[in-house]
């Protein structure tokens, strides 16, 4: 079991990702990208911002992968996460799962998802032509 937990200030290399948790005995591998997206709530959006507390980000990365574990038969986990600003279309997140079988890799992958939204001590800023906020996350 080797697992692999980044914040970067460089952009994601989403293949990276993949090849941290390749395993020859396990049959599929399921990933999950965030992209900064141009439009939300029918705002045009410049950029993202992100802020970490890095040290309790890669400690909370841990406990989700522990947690994740104990409901699926995963073989390693990655998760990269952008600091700093993210420019339209660039990757901020990434998560990839291996597993021996595809129903594990899936749900884990998208359970990651959905924890590091609400547990993690990340912040995005969505930065707009006449302002910016603050999201929570969900």
């Amino acid at each position: 079991m080797s697992d692999r937990f980044r914040i970067l200030d460089d952009p994601i290399d989403p293949a990276d990702s993949v090849a941290a948790v390749r395993d020859p005995e396990c049959g599929a591998l399921a990933t999950f990208l965030g992209t900064a997206r141009r439009h939300t709530e029918g705002r045009e959006v410049v950029r993202l911002e992100y802020e970490v507390h890095e040290s309790m980000a890669l400690r909370q990365f841990e406990i989700l992968a522990r947690d994740l574990r104990a409901r699926h038969a995963v073989a390693r986990i990655a998760i990269d996460h952008r600091r700093g600003i993210v420019p339209i279309g660039e990757v901020s997140v990434a998560i990839a799962v291996s597993a021996p079988r595809r129903r594990d890799a899936l749900a884990a992958c998208a359970e990651a998802i959905e924890r590091l939204k609400q547990d993690v001590p990340i912040w995005k800023r969505e930065v707009f032509p006449d302002g910016a906020r603050w999201v929570e996350g969900s």
